[in-house]
């Protein structure tokens, strides 16, 4: 009989072990499934804050968690430009280098989008250890437009700087070996123009760069009407001498707030290249008007004109219409460029209506500001002084 119960007893503990251990794995299982739940829940949330920091940046910026099937992307990513089409396309591009990344490990590549404007976009990915990958979306439209215009300039001024340094070398080698006192007067003359020439051309670029790195602290309020005066009698024995006559329609008492030598810079430059193109026996005409909240100045020739595939390229630096006869006139190419700089930082504009053989009409627009006039002296007479 006690060996029954022994047996009994042995039974019972061997259940009630059977029992214990499955409840153990069980609970064992729901322990594991909570921490997976719980690193799941982790991972989301860091993410959701690393884009809630990367919202801040204006590179987009994407992020594949393929572990947790988790996808996440800053505002940059969700809209790069606003204009539906493009987000289209780079979203496109953007899961194309998801995918290359995926069988690569890494990828760059610059992407252009064309719609009604072209527009660059940089797209780099990387494949991280943690079965992740994430993607960098940057628009370098403005920094290509940048890198494209240093090149041009950088070539425009060689060949600019090429052509007077090339002339003066052939004139000086040729003036070596002259006996003639009259041929080698004219060689000596043309030597001189052509450093004029080259030293026009580095004075302008000194302008264009002390321009781009001046302030606004020494402005004052100035009357444009004293700056078209000063323009216009700089110019007025440049326009007899071609024969042509400069006149100056002025309303008085306009006043910007401005840089004074900037300013005639600007209306000079306008007056030379007037008389500059226009024919023997014709008007150049400067006038002026207050308009509301702005001053509007327009310098009207009846000369050659400008043909409308040029207009919108003018004030381009280095920009020639006419090479030729911006050449034998010794003009730079800059001139237009620094007036509509100057108009720019004075918080105006500056446009152009022309029609070849007919004319054009070079309009300036800049704010006026309010002038009280001076209070009137009184001496102890009562007489004012």
């Amino acid at each position: 009989m006690q060996f029954v119960f022994f047996i009994l007893g042995v039974c019972i503990s061997a259940l009630i072990a059977f029992f214990i251990s499955r409840r153990s794995a069980n609970e064992t299982q729901t322990v594991l499934s909570q921490d997976t739940s719980l690193e799941k829940r982790v991972t989301e949330d860091l993410a959701s804050q690393l884009m809630d920091i990367l919202d801040v940046f204006a590179i987009g910026v994407v992020f594949i968690d393929y572990k947790n099937n988790h996808r996440a992307k800053n505002k940059a990513a969700s809209s790069m430009t606003g204009v539906r089409y493009v987000d289209i396309l780079v979203n496109q591009a953007v899961d194309e280098m998801v995918t290359l990344v995926a069988e690569l490990g890494h990828g760059d590549r610059v992407f252009e989008a064309v719609a009604g404007t072209t527009r660059f976009f940089r797209i780099h990915g990387e494949k991280l250890r943690s079965q992740s990958v994430i993607v960098t979306i940057e628009d370098i439209t403005e920094k290509s437009r940048i890198e494209t215009v240093q090149t041009d300039f950088v070539a425009n001024l060689s060949h600019e700087l090429k052509t007077p340094i090339g002339a003066i070398a052939a004139l000086a080698d040729s003036l070596t070996g002259e006996t003639e006192t009259d041929v080698a007067w004219r060689l000596a003359e043309r030597i001189v123009t052509e450093s004029h020439r080259m030293s026009r051309i580095v004075d302008d670029l000194l302008d264009l760069s002390r321009l781009e790195f001046g302030g606004t602290e020494d402005w004052t309020n100035i009357d444009l009407s004293h700056v078209l005066v000063e323009a216009v009698s700089t110019n007025q024995h440049s326009a007899k001498r071609q024969g042509l006559n400069l006149s100056l329609s002025n309303t008085g008492n306009l006043f910007v707030r401005g840089e004074r030598s900037q300013l005639i810079s600007v209306f000079s430059n306008l007056i030379e290249n007037a008389i500059k193109y226009s024919e023997t026996g014709n008007v150049v005409l400067v006038e002026s008007l207050g308009l509301g909240n702005e001053i509007v100045v327009n310098v009207i020739d009846h000369g050659i004109g400008i043909a409308e595939h040029d207009q919108k390229r003018i004030f381009e630096r280095f920009y020639r219409v006419d090479r030729a006869r911006s050449r034998a006139t010794g003009g730079t190419g800059l001139g237009l460029s620094i007036v509509r700089h100057i108009v720019l930082e004075h918080g105006g504009s500056i446009e152009v209506v022309s029609e070849e053989g007919i004319g054009s009409t070079f309009t300036v627009r800049l704010p006026q500001v309010s002038v009280k006039p001076a209070p009137d002296l009184v001496d102890d007479l009562g007489a004012l002084t």
